[in-house]
């Protein structure tokens, strides 16, 4: 029992600080400040696959508290915490939901909900930030078109965070690791 809980706590530490220094090189490689909490995201099934959903939501909260501090693009860590960090924790529970259509649903009322909030405190702390800058040349209609640009890619997201789960646990965990 004491040697279990010390692989899981050495485990969450581990995770954590991959998930940290993830989130760190946002500051140096500002062009993935989308791609690089969603990395950070997926070392939370890690944690869930050989631990449990308890202790990834406590990496979860660690490395989210952790990078507020320790991280220099704020843009990308309140993506990880609003999201990105909890989202592969959540999705676990919800590809439970036997209906496809009602799984779906939560899914993408979760995303909109965290992507309004993430909208939200963008315009209001840091009212420099313009996100729809580079869409300037479709008018009024560029906000509405960016978040139905961001509903595809979480489509994407949600796909591809189902298929390295599988790799991860089909394939890295038995010929890396060697476990089944």
């Amino acid at each position: 029992m004491m040697k279990d809980k010390a692989f899981k706590v050495s485990l969450c530490g581990v995770t954590s600080a991959l998930a940290l220094l993830i989130m760190f090189m946002s500051g140096v490689f500002p062009m993935l400040d989308y791609a690089l909490p969603m990395y950070a995201g997926f070392t939370m099934v890690v944690v869930i696959v050989e631990a449990n959903r308890k202790w990834a939501l406590m990496t979860y909260i660690s490395v989210s508290i952790l990078c507020l501090f320790l991280t220099p693009n704020y843009q990308a860590s309140f993506l990880f915490i609003l999201f990105m960090g909890y989202y592969p924790i959540l999705r676990y529970s919800l590809d439970k939901i036997p209906l496809l259509l009602a799984r779906w649903a939560i899914k993408f009322a979760v995303f909109n909900a965290a992507i309004v909030v993430y909208y939200l405190v963008f315009t209001k702390l840091f009212t420099g930030v313009d996100f729809t800058e580079d869409l300037g040349w479709l008018g009024e209609y560029s906000i509405y078109a960016m978040w139905g640009f961001a509903n595809v890619l979480f489509m994407l997201y949600d796909y591809l965070l189902g298929e390295l789960t599988r790799i991860y646990m089909y394939w890295f965990r038995k010929k890396i690791i060697g476990r089944k």
